[in-house]
């Protein structure tokens, strides 16, 4: 523009355009123009503002205001209302919308102060973001999670619950990465897997005994890696607490093809799947008591196989044979509880939990609320807490996996299709 350059007098009759000058307008960037005036104009008045500021900063001429006379007889005052007046009243009307700032010049970004509680609902909505543990990267694992303990356990727990509380495991921290980056599909192994410079780099991929690496292979053991000598030192460890008891819960080496997905839910397994018999709430005192220390032996055995494997890929002068490490397992299984994966769980002299305790999971919300669902499921769940399944309720579980698949091709997700599999009538 040529006035850029050039040294000007501006005469208006607004004070209210003079008081903008004055601070104004810099007073609304600080506070991210939320309370911009808009008595003076159709529309956010924002842009016309914003523009004006610009103008002012990109000028290197002299420029000076003065305040003239409304409706007096300033010739040039005058002039200026009557060209207004003429485009307002023939349709000359300019859309403040269309006006644009270069970057750089005028910070046009929102802030939170000043803002009306409207504007920060808005704000709060649009950028939210959810929680991990409910994103698309951990639906396969949230889905196979649940049907796993479903056909092994009888219950039917939301993992969105017991996704995070693998971080307040009583496990060594390396296991929680390892955990965590499994159920996000994050974990280096088998076809993610590429190594280099190392003469059995494939090892990463495909296992010795032909197989894909994966997590659970190397937690069960091949034909290759035979884990019953190290197997049979957990089960031993874990004996010492609870020399006579049946629980699935104490027999890691029952629990599948995906051995640690119990981990996640320990108390909420043993409160719920179990029926109630007498002396159940003893029963339920030693089991958790000893919670902690079994999480930690278990997670203790699971980090040692992770280790020696992944030495074993890594250093090719390293073999690992299992009937070999008996000794060194032993000893890593006698070592105490960190005190700093104590707090968090410690019980006060009446039995009840600390405020800072991690929450119990017996009460967690299943899917949706599986106690309100209405006929036919009425028969298939227990009466008492929901959580329960009859045996004709586990055999349905396995049979929801097909209509689950339907429903998700019609954009449902996979715990909306589940919800509305479980209350259709073709499985009274």
């Amino acid at each position: 523009m040529a006035w850029r350059d050039a040294h000007l007098v501006i005469h208006t009759d607004s004070t209210f355009v003079l008081g903008l000058l004055k601070g104004g307008l810099l007073a609304m960037e600080r506070d991210g123009w939320g309370d911009a005036p808009r008595h003076f104009s159709r529309g956010p008045p924002a842009p016309l503002l914003q523009t004006l500021l610009y103008l002012l900063w990109d000028r290197t001429g002299r420029l000076r205001f003065e305040k003239a006379k409304a409706h007096g007889d300033d010739v040039m005052n005058n002039l200026a209302d009557r060209l207004a007046n003429e485009g307002r009243t023939k349709g000359r009307v300019l859309d403040i919308g269309s006006l644009v700032v270069l970057g750089g010049w005028v910070d046009a970004a929102p802030v939170l102060c000043h803002q009306p509680l409207e504007y920060l609902t808005k704000m709060v909505v649009r950028t939210r973001v959810g929680a991990p543990a409910k994103t698309l990267k951990f639906e396969a694992f949230s889905d196979r999670w649940m049907v796993t303990l479903g056909h092994m356990f009888g219950v039917v727990l939301d993992p969105g619950n017991y996704i995070r509380e693998v971080w307040c495991l009583t496990i060594p921290e390396g296991m929680k990465e390892v955990l965590w980056k499994e159920m996000n599909g994050a974990l280096v192994l088998g076809h993610r897997y590429y190594g280099r410079g190392h003469e059995r780099s494939d090892m990463g991929r495909i296992c010795p005994c032909g197989l894909e690496m994966t997590l659970g292979h190397i937690l069960l053991g091949c034909d290759v890696y035979k884990l019953q000598p190290l197997m049979t030192v957990l089960l031993a460890a874990l004996g010492t607490l609870h020399p006579s008891s049946s629980f699935k819960t104490l027999s890691p080496d029952s629990w599948g093809t995906s051995p640690w997905y119990p981990l996640l839910a320990l108390r909420s397994l043993e409160e719920t799947a179990y029926p109630v018999v007498k002396g159940w709430k003893k029963i339920l005192k030693k089991l958790k008591k000893s919670r902690q220390r079994r999480e930690w032996m278990i997670g203790n055995y699971y980090w040692a196989l992770w280790k020696w494997r992944m030495k074993e890929i890594h250093d090719t002068s390293f073999n690992f044979v299992p009937a070999n490490c008996v000794a060194s397992l032993r000893d890593t299984l006698t070592t105490p509880v960190p005190a700093h994966l104590l707090t968090h769980l410690a019980e006060d002299e009446d039995g009840q939990e600390p405020p800072n305790a991690a929450p119990n999971h017996a009460s967690a919300p299943l899917l949706g609320d599986l106690t309100k669902l209405p006929p036919p499921m009425s028969h298939l769940l227990g009466r008492d807490t929901g959580e329960r399944l009859s045996s004709k309720g586990r055999t349905m579980l396995h049979a929801l996996q097909a209509p689950v698949a339907n429903e998700c091709l019609h954009g449902l997700s996979r715990r909306e299709a589940i919800l509305r599999a479980l209350t259709d009538d073709a499985y009274a």
